[in-house]
């Protein structure tokens, strides 16, 4: 008896050690980094509905994503609808999707940042109906209806970096330049530079020009009043964005390095997390242990009792 207690106690020990030094999340996320590469992770948005395994919306689904990316050879933009299958009003078959690249990027360029894209659809939005997942410098969505040619204006995304200070007057005075030469600007794609402040604006193409110059001057409007005294800012938009940096290399860098709260100092917070975890688990360990050993202690004092008494 003292043998199969003794040995579940150590099990137990052992077990609880191991989770304990161990610790996981149950949520996986992803997060913007400070590197400029185009096929950055930004957002994503996915829709509580879901569809069900092997249905025509996921063989239509994989029709669409495949399509979208080898459609980036011919240009930066297009949309499509993949009407494969009957479907029912509960289980709809029909994808509508598009993708859109940066005007900066080449074919090569938009590919890889489409082909990214498309390929973490499946572990960020796991049969989600809807899909908003947007890149450094591309943007990948889909739905079960269509939303071509529809202004929406829901702001998907908005941050801003560390305060200027008023003292830098030269700095606010080029990043308010930005902002007015994006504002006066022309078309669906624009960019502006004063020094080294650099913006970027851009509306998807399935917008009129009238709804596009709507949705920018929206965007930009949110990005200069919020983020015009800041070291760098974006807002993300359903069907625009107007971005800027200040010191950055190229307009299209997220400016992270910048940010309060960005992605250093998510980093520095996993990392404090991870070492309080790692001593938490480690004073458990010693208590388990010391608990362990009493209780180990006052077995064999136990039997040598009965021995004595034999």
């Amino acid at each position: 008896m003292l043998k199969t207690t003794t040995t579940a106690t150590f099990l137990c020990f052992v077990l609880a050690t191991v989770v304990l030094m161990n610790p996981t999340s149950s949520t996986a996320t992803y997060s913007p980094t400070s590197s400029a590469s185009t096929d950055t992770f930004i957002l994503a948005k996915c829709s509580p509905e879901k569809f069900s395994p092997g249905s025509a919306y996921e063989t239509n689904l994989n029709s669409l994503l495949s399509s979208l990316v080898s459609s980036t050879v011919a240009s930066r933009y297009n949309n499509l609808t993949v009407p494969s299958g009957t479907g029912t009003k509960s289980e709809p078959a029909v994808v509508y999707g598009l993708f859109q690249c940066s005007v900066d990027l080449d074919a090569t360029s938009c590919s890889s940042c489409v082909s990214r894209a498309t390929a973490l659809v499946g572990n960020t939005c796991p049969n989600s109906y809807s899909v908003f997942l947007e890149m450094q410098s591309c943007l990948v969505r889909f739905d079960k209806s269509s939303f071509f040619g529809v202004q929406d204006k829901t702001e998907m995304l908005k941050k801003c970096g560390q305060p200027m200070g008023n003292n830098d007057q030269d700095a606010l005075t080029r990043v308010s330049d930005v902002m007015g030469s994006l504002s006066s600007g022309s078309g669906s794609d624009r960019s502006g530079g004063n020094g080294d402040v650099r913006g970027m604006a851009q509306c998807m193409g399935d917008l009129s020009p009238a709804q596009c110059q709507d949705c920018l001057t929206d965007a930009i409007g949110r990005l200069s009043s919020d983020c015009g005294m800041s070291q760098g800012g974006y807002v993300y938009l359903s069907k625009c964005y107007a971005r800027f940096s200040y010191g950055g290399s190229h307009a299209r860098q997220t400016p992270n390095s910048n940010f309060a709260g960005g992605d250093k100092d998510d980093k520095n917070n996993d990392g404090i997390g991870k070492t309080l975890a790692i001593i938490i688990g480690i004073i458990t360990l010693v208590i388990l242990l010391v608990v362990f050993l009493a209780f180990l202690g006052k077995q064999l004092r136990k039997l040598q009792d009965e021995k004595c008494c034999k």
